[in-house]
């Protein structure tokens, strides 16, 4: 008679952990709850238990749920920046023939943990991360894409087209369309934006 090979064990989580392994289990906890149930909605105590670990262990990382979105906020951001810079710095090389904006669109459809995570939340907290990550891209637009002539002459020119952008990429993010809804759309944005461009500065 042969005998069948035990069930692995689950992973026990309150083992001792290195700090840093630790720290990161309460960060990828923490990203779950905030995006499911809402940021507002979790607390410390939620955290915890969702975890198996106990609140003194929350707390020896994390001093409120407040630091914990801030530290997953940072690191969501950092992760973008580095396929963000790159992805500039090319399109700067590129031919005339390049769409820009559709393919910056599709660059933040592809960062669908940070923008779910922008959405988790309703309170001042999150309105002032959203409102610092619009400021950035277009920070960003501004330095990588040569401005058409005149566009300094248009104020919130660059801050329409970044809000256009990141709206319509948690959109599609939200609504889980298809990856051929999403290239019409970039294709869409792309023309809208380039059109709108025109017809603003000429």
């Amino acid at each position: 008679m042969s005998s069948s090979l035990p069930s692995p064990r689950p992973p026990d989580a309150r083992r001792r952990l290195p700090s840093a392994d630790r720290r990161q289990q309460i960060l990828d906890g923490s990203e779950t709850l905030f995006t499911s149930r809402g940021f507002e909605a979790v607390s410390m105590g939620d955290l915890a238990s969702h975890l198996g670990v106990s609140r003194p262990t929350i707390y020896a990382y994390f001093t409120s749920t407040e630091a914990v979105l801030t530290a997953l906020l940072d690191a969501r951001l950092a992760e973008f920046e580095t396929r963000l810079a790159p992805f500039l710095a090319n399109l700067r090389a590129t031919d005339a023939n390049a769409r820009p904006f559709g393919e910056l669109f599709l660059l933040l459809v592809n960062e669908r943990a940070l923008l779910t995570l922008l959405q988790s939340g309703g309170g001042p907290v999150f309105a002032a991360r959203r409102q610092a990550v619009l400021t950035e891209l277009e920070r960003r637009l501004e330095t990588h894409f040569p401005p058409p002539q005149g566009t300094s002459r248009q104020p919130f020119l660059l801050a329409c087209i970044s809000q256009l952008l990141q709206g319509m990429a948690t959109n599609a993010v939200n609504n889980r369309l298809s990856a051929a809804d999403i290239a019409r759309l970039a294709s869409t944005l792309d023309r809208f934006i380039n059109a709108g461009l025109q017809g603003v500065l000429s």
